[in-house]
């Protein structure tokens, strides 16, 4: 492990809030640059990474992991397991590679593939950082071919977020283009780092009828 590595490792295991460009020294320059836009700040990762793991046996999935920020902070200060789905494999690649420099490896995984063509069902938790916008506006990602629509990833996104079993945790930064199914109730609002970061918490079908929804 990399002197950074280690400082990054053992400050995030201890939840301290390091600045962002400290954590940021473990991604190659190209990646680096894109950092204050899209990828997840470090007091945003570390909240959403709490809200996302009350428990040890969590399964959190990350939709759009980028260069896996919240998976590699998550997976450093938490317990459960992390998984990040990636459509860029150079973007994946550095996931992984930062995941090794951690030592998080074991409860941090990334693959390459579109979110929304996979089952959800199988996590307790959901992560959201606007997952849909450097398809749409670019942003020094690498164009990948085929893919919905904007429009349909939003809608392909509600039907999948709908599908999830009662109880699962959606954490929303920046939302992620649409408006939340209404089976989901917000449990949690909180503004970090410019951001507005949300809990939302699947509600069961007679919790809906009891709240008259």
């Amino acid at each position: 492990m990399s002197a950074a590595a280690t400082v990054v490792r053992a400050a995030l295991r201890e939840h301290i809030r390091i600045p962002d460009a400290v954590f940021d020294q473990l991604y190659p320059d190209h990646v680096r640059r894109l950092s204050a836009v899209h990828w997840t700040p470090i007091a945003a990762a570390l909240r959403a990474a709490e809200l996302l793991a009350p428990r040890c046996d969590a399964r959190v999935l990350d939709i759009g992991a980028g260069a896996g920020k919240l998976c590699c902070v998550g997976a450093a200060a938490y317990a459960g397991s992390w998984h990040g789905i990636e459509r860029d494999p150079d973007l994946v690649a550095v996931a992984v590679q930062t995941a090794h420099m951690l030592d998080v490896s074991p409860h941090a995984s990334f693959r390459a593939g579109d979110a929304l063509a996979v089952d959800w069902r199988g996590f307790t938790g959901i992560y959201l950082f606007n997952p849909f916008e450097s398809q749409r506006f670019g942003g020094g990602f690498a164009r990948v071919a085929g893919g919905a629509g904007h429009g349909e990833q939003i809608a392909a996104t509600q039907a999948r977020l709908t599908s999830l079993l009662p109880g699962t945790r959606v954490v929303t930064f920046h939302g992620f283009g649409g408006d939340m199914p209404p089976e989901f109730a917000l449990a949690g609002l909180e503004h970090v780092e410019g951001g507005r970061l949300a809990l939302w918490i699947k509600r069961s079908r007679a919790a809906r009828i009891a709240q008259g929804r």
